[in-house]
């Protein structure tokens, strides 16, 4: 395991280049060969081919501009703030995770399924590791990691989350931002951030951190950009934690990876789901028919 600084995106204008090119594509297209090629009937029919052609390139230096802008910039948030984000001091405010709950005694006990009991010190960070934390273990450990970083953290009650997974305090006691974290497989796309900012506006904070295994959309990132809110995908969460000392990787490693972490958690009772089969397989609640709680499992999940 290395202790490492999460990776710079390219070069440092490496947009501006891109943009550079967008406006000469242009400028070449639209003014300068008309200009040449002006009164040359021949010529002339080739020039709405030429002015096609100059956009196609400029639209397309133009959205690489936007992406290795919208990089840069979030690279920069996350290296030089917001202070959520900044090292602080840690001190433990909970006993390990295995010692708080019992992850494995549900599914592992019935339909004769057994769960693989994984040793944290035969594994390590990876971004397949990361992907393969069921939902609420994910969840678990960005509140650990945020309460690394020197957060004052409580997480959402189970059930509807209204948005937001886990609140930040200050040290006051006064509420100063908000975390939503998804373990999807899926992009996450805009709708998702702009409901992270409608929380923002009703809870009355500026800070909002949005966490995935996954990635963000083009459009979901210029939203949040443009609304401060700070978007770590998959391998930036991966990065971030890479950053921290070895000693807390292999805390955070060893919390993630306690008893079952990758059987479903139960949205409403808080207990590990197990595999049933109907028409097809999927995850239900163990505490069926009170709880009719299920999560559909896609084929290229199926073993």
């Amino acid at each position: 395991m290395t202790n490492r600084r999460a990776e710079r995106p390219g070069g440092e204008h490496a947009w501006v280049l891109a943009a550079a090119i967008a406006v000469i594509a242009l400028v070449f297209a639209w003014i300068i060969i008309p200009a040449i090629l002006i009164g040359n009937p021949f010529s002339n029919a080739l020039l709405p081919l030429l002015k096609m052609a100059g956009s196609a390139l400029a639209a397309f230096a133009g959205i690489g501009a936007l992406k290795l802008y919208l990089e840069r910039k979030r690279w920069r948030e996350r290296e030089n703030g917001p202070a959520l984000l900044k090292n602080r001091s840690y001190q433990p405010q909970h006993p390990p995770y295995a010692n708080r709950v019992k992850p494995d005694t549900t599914y592992s006990q019935q339909k004769g399924h057994t769960v693989p009991q994984t040793n944290a010190s035969r594994v390590e960070w990876s971004l397949d590791l990361l992907r393969s934390l069921e939902w609420k273990r994910f969840e678990d450990l960005c509140d650990e990691y945020s309460k690394t970083k020197g957060m004052r953290t409580q997480t959402t009650r189970l059930g509807a989350d209204g948005g937001i997974d886990i609140r930040i305090y200050r040290e006051t006691g006064d509420p100063m931002g908000v975390i939503q974290c998804k373990a999807w497989k899926k992009d996450i796309g805009v709708k998702l951030i702009r409901e992270l900012a409608g929380v923002m506006a009703h809870e009355k904070v500026k800070n909002g951190i949005f966490i995935t295994t996954s990635s963000f959309t083009l459009d979901a990132t210029v939203f949040a950009v443009a609304n401060g809110i700070v978007l770590l995908d998959g391998k930036e969460f991966l990065n971030a934690i890479k950053t921290l000392s070895l000693s807390d990787q292999e805390r955070l490693l060893t919390f993630a990876t306690s008893g079952d972490y990758t059987t479903p958690t139960c949205a409403k009772c808080g207990v590990k789901m197990v595999l049933k089969t109907g028409y097809s397989e999927f995850w239900g609640c163990p505490n069926y028919p009170r709880c009719r709680e299920t999560i559909r499992i896609r084929g290229a999940e199926r073993k």
